[in-house]
């Protein structure tokens, strides 16, 4: 095995433990609700919190980290990830629980960016597209295992037990960054880049391509933040049988991310354009799928199918736009792109959570279909200016 693809497997490792403890609380928000005395609703803000603060705080961050060398700058944060898992898993009250999240979020997005520029770099010609896809590879597989594990987990020994176990994977994830990257992996520029988050924004390929970005994956999350109470309340499925569902999900997810990567080797704005088309659909066929009993697997398996597809091609356009447009920033554009899928995550949450709110759970799709109707309309500009 090269030594790229080691280097990727140990940075999967750590975007799997990423991945667990961003959606985790999905699978546990009456749990958490419950033991905080807050409502659902609030503990939802558990996921659109830490994208807020993920998409606000990485960007800055990411802009003073690229005198580090990457071998040190991964295992620092790493080590960070663990140590605020623990502190969240002990958390008194409602308030501190969601700073350890919006201070997890912020190490979640620097380390995203910065590792996806690093394995580009790395990846052999005519690999490059799916790089990222590796990474992606890491919180999709999180989906399929952590967060239903974590889900059990929490309905058997408390919440406070996943979030515990998740700083225990961020220590995997610590280890197999000091045995597999390299001491030569160079820091990227030997000052700060702060001015470069203006610079690549400036840029309309660059700023358009973040709005897809923020629109198309947030289309997923208005209906997928809320997926156990849709479910429960709506389709009537079991406590338990949410396990399994988030399972298949997950599942499918993977498969999506899969078969995402290679369609980014492309480059294609087509590939991002049909994406969206075929989550629009399947969207829409959520509101004929999730009420029918069995059925409802069928829906699920398509929605997890499309909802991460579209991610590598959409880092991957990034690095490689700003390569070619600002040079000089492409960890910056990488974790502007990260900030644009986490404020999908937050705004698809938000309008999800007011949805809910005022018209019901069952509208949740139609909503998500309409979000991903703009992001398609996006794509149509891009293609113009190109």
């Amino acid at each position: 095995m090269s030594n790229y693809y080691k280097i990727a497997i140990a940075l999967a490792v750590s975007t799997f433990a990423i991945g667990t403890t961003e959606f985790v609380p999905v699978g546990m928000l009456t749990d958490i609700a419950q033991d905080m005395h807050v409502s659902t609703g609030m503990i939802g803000l558990l996921v659109t919190g830490y994208a807020i603060a993920q998409a606000m705080g990485a960007p800055i961050a990411t802009s003073f980290v690229g005198r580090i060398a990457r071998r040190q700058l991964f295992a620092w944060l790493m080590m960070a990830f663990a140590v605020l898992n623990l502190l969240s898993a002990i958390a008194p009250t409602y308030g501190i629980l969601l700073g350890t999240r919006a201070l997890t979020a912020i190490v979640h997005g620097v380390f995203f960016a910065t590792a996806s520029v690093y394995l580009t770099k790395l990846a052999p010609v005519g690999k490059k597209g799916e790089a990222a896809s590796w990474l992606f590879g890491g919180l999709t597989v999180a989906t399929v295992f952590g967060v239903p594990f974590g889900t059990y987990l929490g309905e058997a020994v408390g919440w406070r037990a996943t979030f515990a176990v998740v700083g225990l994977l961020g220590v995997f994830g610590w280890l197999g960054v000091l045995t597999q990257v390299p001491k030569t992996a160079a820091p990227l520029v030997t000052d700060n880049q702060l001015a470069g988050i203006i610079t690549v924004i400036r840029h309309p390929k660059i700023s358009l391509t973040l709005l897809m970005a923020t629109l198309g994956f947030g289309s997923s999350f208005v209906l997928y933040t809320y997926i156990r109470p849709y479910l429960q309340q709506v389709t009537g499925v079991s406590t338990a049988g949410v396990v399994g569902v988030l399972v298949l999900y997950g599942a499918f997810v993977t498969v999506g991310n899969v078969i995402g990567g290679r369609l980014a080797n492309r480059q294609a704005l087509g590939v991002v354009a049909g994406i969206l088309v075929a989550q629009i659909v399947v969207q829409l066929l959520q509101l004929l799928l999730l009420p029918r009993p069995g059925w409802y697997l069928v829906g699920i398996a398509l929605l997890g199918l499309v909802a991460f597809m579209g991610n590598a091609s959409l880092q991957s356009r990034i690095i490689m736009t700003t390569t070619e447009l600002a040079p000089a920033h492409t960890d910056v554009a990488s974790a502007l792109n990260v900030s644009a899928l986490n404020f999908g995550i937050a705004g698809g949450s938000f309008v999800g959570n007011a949805v809910m709110s005022y018209a019901g759970l069952q509208m949740l799709p139609l909503v998500g279909a309409v979000i991903g109707g703009v992001a398609l309309l996006v794509v149509v500009l891009l293609r113009r200016i190109n």
